[in-house]
């Protein structure tokens, strides 16, 4: 198992920061890295570099001596490079046979170390696992950094003339000396939703290492290199039906098993829906026959009344307890939040992370799972995140691509199977024929039609004069966003888009969940060869005789109820949130009115477009509504964004 969190400062000019040798600065930044759940922060040296890790709380027990780092010791590897790991590895025992030398018994950063010496450039290609490395080179005066691909912990990274902070937090870089000030561009291009840019961070001067990638770092500069990306993965070809079910189940299998390994007793959160369902049915499978498995339901607050529309639903109950009636050995327990305020633990969300997490208004239950988790003793809790764009593909990009192969009838055919209420000839235009074309004339097509209102007057937050101003839109276009969210032309471009939208803020909210809980997160459905192998099959293993998710229902079959199995609505994730802000929208027209008085928000938000929906709003949501873009989405965002500008301020006076 590797550590909680990492750091490294190195001076890769002419010595004269000198952080090895800096007391001042090692307390500072083992201060940093002190907060929360975890093991004491050990601190080491080594020419020119002062190293920072802290181990979970599973593995060492909280400190009782406050902050200051102690004695400890980096591994060296048999190339001289001393390295610091975060998270876990996988399939272990299958690359210690790789390996030259035996490495048993030893911890993930010194089999990472073995790896790296053995495979130099190629390693991060010939592992998996879930990791963000350090690797400080001595004698080359070389910083080598690098990050899991799909999904990882985070890394920041700090330059300033030959001074470096490679951190899992920005925090670090901060209390290395590295300017605090907000980026508000990469908290405009949030609220944008436009996340294609990973290497911003959230604060100005502080990068982020991607997913999927490697960073060197010496006196002569920085490179970068991508040595994984979703687009590079080869196609999947096997010879029937059957043996794609076959091989996805079998690297499922092996997926739970490898996650689940380092940790004692894990729990899992469930829902009504195939992904959390598979999860909890295989990590059954991976547990002892006389083990329970505690299954956690978020379900809604009194007052919630659900939408009158069959393609959804907002309770998940009575399919996380039909999986329950299926499978005694799982124990059910549901998770009501009651009346949490919308703001319940944001301020220490912002403390631990520096972000304005977009998804706030459907955190509250993740932060009561997890409570109950710890309270609970377990080690783990498992989600089913990453199966959307994983084995559960709905398959829904097949038109479009059977169409640019040629296969006409074929794209003809299955659209009319899948139904609607437009005719067969529309539906064809819209989803075979419309995705080839270019974004910005479909765009321009769905203005004219009426069919996608202005982010500007619905979802986003921002007004249209300080997004045009700031440069919001230009850089949404350069990297390709589409803030209509129309249908993609293929399945490789849908996962590419997906994966961009968790991959690092989802990774610092994720570690914030530890720190608070001292209980980790893991999505087995993110392990890597499962992933890459689903990514590589074709659309008509996921969409077949109008049955979308078809690879997914056929694994599942026996695996989870029928009527989870065949279930073609969707969940709403806390679809109890007319409930929520309707409580305390008083309290939200109060902070609105308090912001317009701050010239700087004024110029941002647009509050009164934010203040007259809240205002007039029914207190409900409907069917095909604007309500949740206008309140949930606009208001909500709004405000968490500006709390944290403020938060930022009051830290700063």
């Amino acid at each position: 198992m590797g550590a909680l969190l990492i750091a490294a400062a190195v001076d890769l000019a002419d010595g004269s920061w000198n952080p090895a040798g800096d007391a001042v600065l090692r307390d500072r930044m083992a201060s940093s890295l002190a907060l929360g759940h975890g093991g004491p922060v050990g601190t080491s040296t080594a020419s020119s570099a002062l190293l920072l890790s802290r181990a979970p709380l599973r593995d060492a027990p909280p400190p009782r001596t406050g902050a200051r780092g102690r004695p400890w010791r980096a591994h060296v590897g048999p190339d001289g490079a001393h390295v610091l790991f975060a998270g876990d590895l996988y399939d272990r025992d299958s690359l210690r046979q790789a390996l030259p030398s035996a490495v048993a018994g030893q911890d993930d950063a010194a089999l990472y170390a073995a790896a790296l010496a053995h495979f130099n450039a190629d390693c991060d290609s010939r592992i998996n696992g879930y990791y963000a490395a350090i690797c400080w080179y001595p004698d080359e005066r070389r910083l080598r950094l690098a990050r899991s691909p799909i999904n990882a912990p985070p890394l920041h990274l700090w330059t300033d003339r030959g001074r470096v902070v490679a951190a899992s937090t920005a925090r670090a870089a901060i209390a290395a000396g590295a300017d605090d000030a907000l980026n508000e561009e990469r908290l405009a291009d949030a609220l944008f939703l436009n996340f294609r840019d990973c290497r911003q961070g959230w604060y100005r001067d502080i990068d982020r290492v991607p997913t999927g990638e490697i960073v060197w770092l010496d006196p002569e500069g920085a490179r970068r290199r991508r040595f994984w990306t979703i687009r590079d993965l080869p196609s999947v070809r096997l010879n029937s039906d059957d043996a794609y079910v076959e091989a996805v189940s079998a690297e499922m299998a092996k997926g739970v098993q490898e996650v689940a390994g380092g940790f004692a007793k894990p729990a899992t959160q469930l829902s009504g829906g195939l992904d959390s369902q598979a999860v909890a049915s295989f990590t059954l499978d991976f547990l002892p026959d006389d083990a329970t498995l505690k299954a956690y339901c978020w379900v809604p607050q009194a007052g919630f009344e659900p939408l009158d529309w069959p393609a959804a639903h907002g309770d998940e109950t009575s399919l996380a307890h039909a999986f329950a009636t299926m499978h005694r050995r799982v124990e059910l327990e549901f998770v009501d939040t009651g009346d949490l305020p919308l703001t319940h633990q944001e301020d220490k969300i912002f403390m631990l992370t520096g972000i304005a997490p977009m998804g706030g208004g459907n955190m509250h239950w993740g932060h009561e799972i997890l409570r109950r988790a710890a309270a609970a003793g377990h080690g783990v809790v498992f989600d089913g995140g990453f199966g959307n764009n994983g084995f559960s593909y709905d398959g829904l990009t097949g038109p479009a691509t059977w169409m640019r192969q040629g296969r006409i009838v074929r794209a003809w055919r299955e659209i009319g199977l899948l139904g609607g209420k437009r005719s067969h000839i529309a539906r064809f235009f819209s989803h075979a024929i419309m995705p080839q074309l270019p974004i910005k004339l479909r765009q321009r097509l769905r203005r004219l039609r009426g069919k996608t209102p202005d982010p500007f007057e619905s979802w986003c937050p921002l007004r249209a004069g300080f997004a045009e101003d700031h440069g919001v839109l230009a850089r949404s276009e350069a990297v390709g966003h589409d803030p209509m969210f129309l249908d993609l032309p293929s399945a490789m471009d849908w996962r590419a888009a997906t994966l961009a939208m968790g991959e690092n803020d989802g990774a610092d909210i994720t570690l914030a969940y530890e720190l608070l809980y001292g209980v980790p997160t893991r999505s087995p459905l993110a392990y890597r060869p499962l992933f890459e192998l689903t990514a590589g099959i074709a659309d008509d293993q996921y969409l077949r005789e109008g049955e979308t998710r078809w690879l997914a229902r056929r694994m599942l079959k026996g695996r989870i109820p029928e009527q989870v199995r065949t279930n073609t609505s969707f969940g709403i994730q806390s679809s109890d949130w007319p409930v929520r802000f309707n409580r305390e929208r008083a309290a939200m027209l109060d902070e609105i009115a308090s912001l317009s008085n701050d010239p700087r928000m004024a110029q941002m938000f647009d509050l009164p477009r934010m203040e007259r929906n809240l205002r007039e709003w029914s207190g409900k949501n409907s069917v095909g509504g604007p309500e949740m873009a206008l309140i949930f989405s606009a208001v909500g965002r709004g405000l968490t964004a500006a709390r944290l500008m403020r938060y930022r301020d009051r830290r700063n006076g």
